[in-house]
């Protein structure tokens, strides 16, 4: 080794004095001033520097623990003494010292092999991990066939990964009895967590390689190929795949499917938000265009018609809630656009994500069941695509009448969506009908429910929310949707079928 057992203990600590000093002058020198190659070769001397400073720490520890001075300070654990003295995570001072032991006591060659810089750190680690964790192979690795010389070997060729896969073969080939124990524990111990925070959820937790890797293949499954313009990050996608399969298993009603309710997100929203929500979109039309009159204007008084009225919802009104469109003068009344062919040149159809900030500021908003409040564009996103349950209170907090549930689109006005378009049609997505919604104006909601499958189209999960997360307008023309940024710009066009 490098250092050997002859040195004087002065001599050794002031070898190391010198080159720590030699080690800072050379910190003190800006590499970018050098030539590139100077760089190169201070790295590879910096990774020798490292793997030997492991192996004099590794012969360190176990002189100490020998020793028994450090029990002297009152610490429970040499691991604990050694955290205290380090500074390290106390995960990582104990595996330090299980790695010395098992280089002193099993793995005397890998010990050499790491002072002088044969192997690397990782490689080390990997040998003490998987071959000495077991009585059968910390005997296999005296075997002068296939025992640590073979496996240093291999490991002076091989990266610390593929040698790290190495050993777990030769590791279940030398105790499979073992394997099967670990695999029975690894099942055992395995746990997920959501630890809910202010404003969502982190995970958490461990599973086994065999959990861990077929989650994997299904959220990679799910992810596929992104498009060209989807600037989400890996761990972004996987995430938005991890929602999307949520909603594919409780969409399809796998879970509980006799149950009376099948699980179901629920939100609760005050009917004068609702209406507030239902009246933010305008009309695409120019006022004289023939395309924005209607033909049976409904009375705008409480109790017969105004936003809501489609849910099964008796309008509340307000000061500041006056059901007429001030876009288009329209009060009520049923949508008759398509009667009236358009001359101004506008889109056949808008379909808005936008919401009135100002507006529902005023509004109470709506919860989630613990209480925690909804955004307003994320309670548009939900309403959206979602079924409306009445509940009416009275004055002591008894419910007085609790309404069917009323979808906002029927399940054939859905289908005949799907028909025609068949896929997302967000620009460069092609995500099937089962992963996704129709996403819709919910003011024509207001004008006595849906009425056109012009004002419909069918996004993604992922989409869906894109679309409400950045309020994207979509406008449709005779074969074709826009889609623009709430700023006017275009972000996109998606030509779809019209037979």
């Amino acid at each position: 080794m490098a250092v050997t057992a002859e040195l004087p203990g002065s001599e050794t600590t002031a070898l190391l004095t010198t080159a720590q000093d030699a080690l800072t002058a050379v910190l003190t020198t800006d590499l970018l001033d050098h030539p590139a190659q100077v760089a190169l070769d201070v790295l590879d001397q910096a990774e020798t520097l490292r793997r030997q400073v492991e192996a004099l720490t590794a012969q360190a520890l176990t002189a100490i623990e020998a020793d028994g001075r450090w029990a002297l300070d009152g610490a429970r654990s040499m691991a604990t003494w050694y955290r205290n003295r380090s500074g390290r995570h106390h995960s990582a001072a104990a595996r330090k010292v299980r790695q010395a032991r098992a280089l002193r006591d099993h793995l005397p060659a890998t010990a050499t092999a790491l002072a002088t810089g044969a192997i690397s750190v990782d490689h080390a680690a990997a040998l003490v991990r998987h071959t000495t964790d077991t009585p059968a192979r910390q005997a296999l690795l005296r075997h002068h066939e296939v025992g640590e010389d073979f496996l240093l070997r291999h490991a002076t060729t091989m990266d610390a990964q593929g040698f790290t896969l190495a050993l777990r073969h030769w590791a279940l080939r030398a105790d499979p009895d073992a394997a099967d124990r670990a695999y029975r524990a690894d099942a055992d111990r395995e746990e997920f967590y959501l630890a809910e925070t202010t404003d969502g959820y982190v995970p958490g937790g461990w599973l086994s390689k065999a959990t861990g890797t077929a989650l994997l293949t299904a959220l990679d499954a799910r992810v596929g190929t992104p498009a060209a313009t989807d600037t989400r990050t890996p761990n972004q996608r996987r995430a938005g795949a991890l929602g999307s399969l949520a909603h594919l298993t409780l969409d399809a009603g796998v879970l509980k499917p006799f149950a009376r309710v099948r699980p179901h997100l629920c939100v609760t929203v005050p009917f004068t938000t609702l209406a507030l929500l239902a009246q933010t979109t305008p009309t695409p039309h120019h006022p004289s265009c023939p395309a924005t009159r209607t033909t049976s204007p409904g009375p705008t008084s409480p109790g017969a018609s105004g936003p809501g009225a489609a849910f099964g919802l008796t309008p509340v009104t307000t000061g500041a809630n006056d059901t007429t469109d001030t876009a288009t003068g329209v009060t009520g009344g049923t949508d008759t656009a398509a009667a009236a062919p358009c001359t101004c040149g506008a889109p056949e159809a808008l379909i808005s994500a936008d919401v009135d900030l100002a507006a529902m500021a005023a509004a109470e908003p709506a919860t989630f069941p613990d209480g925690t409040p909804l955004p307003p564009a994320l309670l548009a996103r939900l309403a959206c695509s979602s079924g409306i349950h009445r509940v009416v209170f009275g004055p002591d907090s008894q419910p007085l009448d609790v309404g069917r549930e009323e979808r906002l689109y029927t399940t054939a006005q859905t289908r005949a969506i799907i028909a025609r378009d068949r896929h997302c049609q967000y620009p460069d997505c092609s995500a099937p009908p089962g992963e996704g919604e129709i996403h819709h104006s919910l003011w024509w909601y207001s004008q006595h429910g849906p009425t056109d499958l012009r004002k419909g189209i069918l996004l993604c999960w992922h989409h869906h929310d894109h679309v409400h997360n950045r309020h994207i307008t979509i406008e449709r023309h005779t074969d074709r949707w826009t889609f623009h940024r709430r700023d006017g710009t275009l972000l996109g066009t998606t030509t779809f079928r019209t037979n």
